[in-house]
């Protein structure tokens, strides 16, 4: 546990750490950077929209994990990070492990730096539509390069892109369009989808 912890922290400081540098570099100054990236308060709208934009997100691929026995297969590897939840079982320490996988040291550290470092960036680049397109494919091939680890199936491979992508679109709308810049919206909708998946591949299969 005291591991997963002391990673969590690791993977937030570096993921923070890249725009930090950039910032820096640019501005000649620290000051400002936390509303640079979008760590500050969000709206109560985007927040509640989040919300439901989670259970939109982390729905597919659970139905696909109930009817399809592939899907099943590769969500319960003990590679996968689902797996290895599974096979800890229920109990406090799994579920506070759970947590801090789900809502810190995946949600948050990618949203710093996709959607409060890199979206941000392409947008004044390439103008709303063009520049969050970008960085929601990105997005998606990242995820789909991850799980191609695990698995060569290409309905799967292809559902693991579609997913993250279109989360990931949806998310800068919220934080860009109705946040008012905060990637809040966006840290919700991904820890409350992260919790369903992995609690309900970890304690439900």
């Amino acid at each position: 546990m005291i591991n997963e912890l002391i990673g969590t922290v690791l993977q937030i400081l570096i993921f923070t750490l890249i725009p930090f540098l950039v910032y820096l570099f640019q501005k000649k100054t620290a000051k400002g950077f936390f509303d640079d990236i979008g760590l500050k308060k969000s709206t109560k709208r985007a927040n509640f929209l989040a919300i439901f934009a989670c259970l939109l997100f982390a729905a597919p691929p659970l139905i696909l994990t109930l009817v399809s026995n592939d899907f099943k297969a590769i969500m319960i590897d003990p590679n996968s990070l689902t797996g290895k939840i599974r096979e800890m079982g229920m109990g406090v320490q799994t579920l506070f492990i759970l947590l801090l996988m789900a809502v810190f040291k995946t949600s948050l550290a990618e949203e710093i730096l996709f959607r409060g470092f890199l979206a941000k960036r392409l947008i004044r680049m390439a103008g709303f539509v063009k520049g969050n397109i970008i960085q929601a494919v990105l997005f998606g091939v990242i995820h789909t390069v991850l799980f191609a680890f695990t698995t060569n199936n290409p309905v799967f491979l292809t559902v693991i892109f579609i997913i993250p992508a279109i989360g990931a679109y949806v998310s800068v709308y919220l934080n860009e369009r109705i946040a008012n810049g905060s990637i809040i919206p966006g840290w919700i909708s991904h820890g409350f989808a992260n919790v369903l998946a992995y609690s309900f591949v970890g304690f439900l299969l």
